[in-house]
């Protein structure tokens, strides 16, 4: 009986702590901060690097603007997802719909993570912790592995395995959390002379 009663309690406990990802994601109202992104292929070299900003609010609020070594941006106004690619002069507008609830970019401007992802964590010293994210639906998911390395709760780096075993890696730098973004940063605003393409 005392035997079962340890296990059991080292059960909760475990469970207490991969709990805490949603935990967490669920306060993360807000994030801003600068990125560098590296990506590497299934043989560990480097096929991508590159850097820029980004920033999300929730709900479905996010603003993605690569600038290093070109300039592109993803953008959500909360209805439309935006792509657009300065250099083509062109945009691509598609409707938020599930699929997006099945990327990265979800779990960060979600409350229903549990919903759609398993998580646990992986690793737990001083004050960092990484968590695992990895798609309930796989055959939706273009990604199976989402690791998240919180410093303080404050968001440090996402690593992201795609479903060819490719690596994506960003860090993040001068990160404000949780600091009120205006709507009005999410909007896409349509440049002069540029192909419209709607998904």
């Amino acid at each position: 009986m005392i035997k079962f009663i340890i296990l059991f309690s080292l059960s909760l406990s475990a469970c207490a702590e991969n709990n805490k990802l949603e935990r967490i994601l669920v306060k993360l109202n807000s994030f801003n901060a600068d990125f560098v992104q590296i990506v590497k292929d299934s043989t560990n070299q480097i096929i991508d690097e590159s850097s820029g900003r980004v920033m999300f609010k929730k709900p479905n609020y996010f603003r993605w603007e690569y600038e290093v070594p070109s300039k592109n941006e993803i953008i959500s106004d909360g209805a439309f997802l935006y792509l657009y690619d300065p250099d083509l002069k062109q945009v691509i507008v598609s409707k938020l719909n599930k699929q997006l609830d099945m990327s990265p970019a979800m779990l960060l401007v979600s409350d229903n993570v549990h919903e759609f992802f398993n998580t646990k964590l992986i690793s737990n010293s001083s004050n960092i912790k990484k968590y695992e994210a990895t798609p309930k639906d796989l055959e939706r998911a273009f990604f199976k592995q989402v690791i998240f390395n919180f410093n303080l709760d404050r968001l440090k780096e996402m690593k992201v395995i795609d479903n060819f075993d490719n690596e994506t890696t960003i860090q993040f730098f001068k990160v404000i959390q949780n600091q009120d973004i205006n709507e009005g940063k999410f909007l896409f605003n349509y440049p002069d002379d540029i192909d419209v393409i709607k998904n």
